[in-house]
């Protein structure tokens, strides 16, 4: 018979532990998450819900809405996690991607047909009729924003990096921070010096913040711009400009008038990790099928199954080329005006 020491023994017990959570061999250890944002935000409550059921005909169960942070802490779990789903703001995708081109080079774009979220500029001062005003006036004015870390922010920051001679001359001594989009729309409402909030939102009538937009009354600045329709994620625009209507289930608006609004808007992009980035084998060709189906699914099976948000997002339109020239031409003339009264 075989004695074995004391410390062998001992050290078996504490391999046992590792034993048990290493999965056995050729077991599928794909995360299965769909990373969202806030639970009760749109991209968590509308536009998560149809993927599982999507993925689970091509047997890819398991996936589930995962809340999260937002696009920031997707991306984030997008490359640390294998197959992990994540919603994004493509413009925010868009910065990251070109700060981080080697690391967010293993990610790819699924689709970005979905929906697209608006960019709200809003404010008091009723001479701020397109972005030219306030691109020529961008240095001396106030700027409200949501928190700091908020995918709004990033926005706003992304459109200061390629506006630099417009939106990029805000100086961060001028930009406040807000507790959340709901605080900076009252702050603006409240202010007396024409300040300007940011933040970017679905546009849906009963959102809360879409609606407190209309309670107050506030101008909805185009966010329409040469620079700003420059801007490409590979070769793609990163924004579109489109015609949204603000007013709730064909109600009229503030003095009789239904709110519809023209401003570029980002998609709501769908990323994971592409097949290339994942362990060769069952693992890689799983992930090119999935990033395959997905693509391959119909846009109207991933649309929100709410019927007055499927109608609102197949209702949206988007402005004719020449409608859209024009803007730009408006705002490049306002541009200049304001930029020759402050020098």
């Amino acid at each position: 018979m075989k004695y074995f020491s004391l410390t062998a023994m001992l050290l078996g017990l504490a391999a046992l532990p590792a034993l048990a959570q290493a999965p056995p061999a050729g077991q599928d250890v794909r995360a299965r998450t769909i990373n969202t944002g806030g639970e009760n935000g749109a991209y968590h409550t509308l536009f998560c819900p149809p993927f599982p059921p999507a993925l689970a005909r091509v047997y890819f169960n398991g996936y589930a809405c995962t809340t999260s942070r937002g696009t920031l802490e997707n991306i984030t779990r997008a490359l640390q996690a294998p197959g992990a789903i994540g919603f994004v703001q493509l413009d925010v995708f868009s910065r990251e991607a070109a700060r981080r081109t080697e690391e967010l080079s293993r990610l790819t774009v699924i689709r970005r047909d979905i929906a697209c979220e608006g960019l709200w500029m809003i404010t008091r001062n009723e001479r701020l009729n397109n972005l030219g005003d306030v691109q020529g006036f961008a240095r001396r004015m106030t700027f409200i924003l949501p928190p700091r870390e908020s995918g709004s922010t990033a926005s706003f920051n992304y459109l200061r990096e390629t506006d630099p001679n417009g939106l990029g001359q805000v100086p961060e001594a001028n930009i406040r921070y807000a507790r959340d989009a709901t605080d900076m729309i009252n702050q603006v409402a409240a202010s007396t010096d024409g300040a300007v909030g940011f933040f970017v939102q679905f546009a849906d009538p009963t959102n809360a913040n879409i609606k407190l937009i209309v309670e107050r009354n506030l101008r909805v600045v185009p966010v329409v711009s040469r620079e700003l329709l420059r801007a490409r994620v590979g070769d793609q625009a990163v924004y579109e400009v489109q015609e949204f209507s603000l007013s709730e289930g064909g109600l009229l608006g503030i003095g009789g008038r239904a709110r519809n609004v023209t401003t570029a808007c980002t998609p709501v992009a769908v990323i994971t990790a592409t097949a290339e980035s994942m362990p060769a084998g069952n693992a890689q060709a799983d992930q090119r099928d999935l990033i395959m189906r997905l693509r391959e699914v119909p846009s109207a099976q991933l649309l929100p199954q709410q019927g007055a948000i499927a109608r609102l997002i197949s209702g949206t339109r988007r402005m004719s080329q020449s409608a859209v020239d024009t803007m730009v031409t408006a705002a490049e003339t306002a541009k200049l005006a304001a930029q020759r009264a402050v020098n």
